[in-house]
């Protein structure tokens, strides 16, 4: 888990990184056009898949750290033994639908690298290498909730009410 874990990391600094090139990358668009020039036709372009990049990119190491949204109503609701046990299952589904999605995923992406598919606007992008990174980080977040099903911690703390 220790590789997984520096693997997350390292995809969640990039994707910290790259929100950091889309906010420089709007402000040079706005202020070249503020001055009466065109810009670049690319950064709408590089936002938009940065966009993708950065949810798929911090969703593993969101998961390890439970950074996600969820409820805890019902876990707070039931018997502490329980809620240990739901919480186990509910985590489980969590797993199978993120091994559904590299499955599906995986799919689309090696269809796209075999047809040659091209996502194009300003830049001309294969969409294999857009579509890449959803089979390989949901893989990874089945990981991350793998780690909530058989390790000592569960995902879900039983406390209901805003916990920071």
């Amino acid at each position: 888990m220790r590789l997984i874990d520096k693997i997350c990391d390292f995809l969640a600094i990039l994707a910290g990184i790259y929100l950091v090139a889309i906010m420089f990358a709007i402000v040079f668009q706005a202020t070249s056009r503020s001055f009466g020039y065109s810009g670049s036709s690319h950064v709408f372009t590089f936002s938009e898949y940065g966009l993708l990049y950065i949810v798929m990119a911090a969703s593993p190491w969101l998961v390890r750290l439970k950074g996600h949204v969820y409820i805890e109503l019902l876990t707070a609701a039931i018997p502490k033994p329980a809620a240990f046990t739901f919480s186990r299952i509910v985590t489980l589904l969590c797993v199978l639908i993120c091994l559904l999605l590299v499955w599906y995923t995986g799919e689309a992406t090696l269809k796209a690298y075999t047809r040659s598919d091209f996502d194009m606007r300003s830049l001309d992008m294969p969409k294999w290498l857009l579509l890449i990174s959803m089979p390989i980080c949901f893989a990874l977040m089945a990981c991350q909730f793998m780690r909530f099903v058989f390790g000592e911690d569960t995902l879900h703390s039983g406390e209901a009410g805003v916990h920071e």
